[in-house]
């Protein structure tokens, strides 16, 4: 089973917004960073001047919302159930928050 570390949301927006497909990349998903990446650069170079911003804003609120998703499931991959009290906690937790039962690794 791979490891899943938690990433810094803002973050990976942030690197979406310097650079088309940075941010997926950070977060993991490193071939549809550099397809978006390619993708966006090329409308981008082969739309007028005047359309290119308009792109640039559409492109990186898809990604945006896309982002803001998959952060969502990392979250859910990151939580496991209490086997005392069904609670959602976190994978790596020694005791229960919920219950203060041990949690067996």
């Amino acid at each position: 089973m791979t490891q899943i570390k938690e990433k810094n949301l803002p973050l990976g927006i942030g690197l979406n917004l310097v650079l088309p497909g940075l941010g997926y990349i950070y977060m993991g998903r490193w071939f549809l960073g550099l397809v978006a990446g390619a993708l966006i650069m090329a409308i981008i170079f082969s739309a007028p001047a005047q359309n290119a911003v308009m792109v640039w804003l559409v492109m990186n609120l898809i990604m945006l919302i896309d982002m803001i998703v998959l952060h969502g499931k990392r979250k859910k991959q990151l939580q496991v159930e209490c086997k005392s009290c069904a609670e959602l906690i976190n994978r790596n937790a020694k005791i229960c928050k919920h219950c203060k039962e041990a949690v067996a690794q």
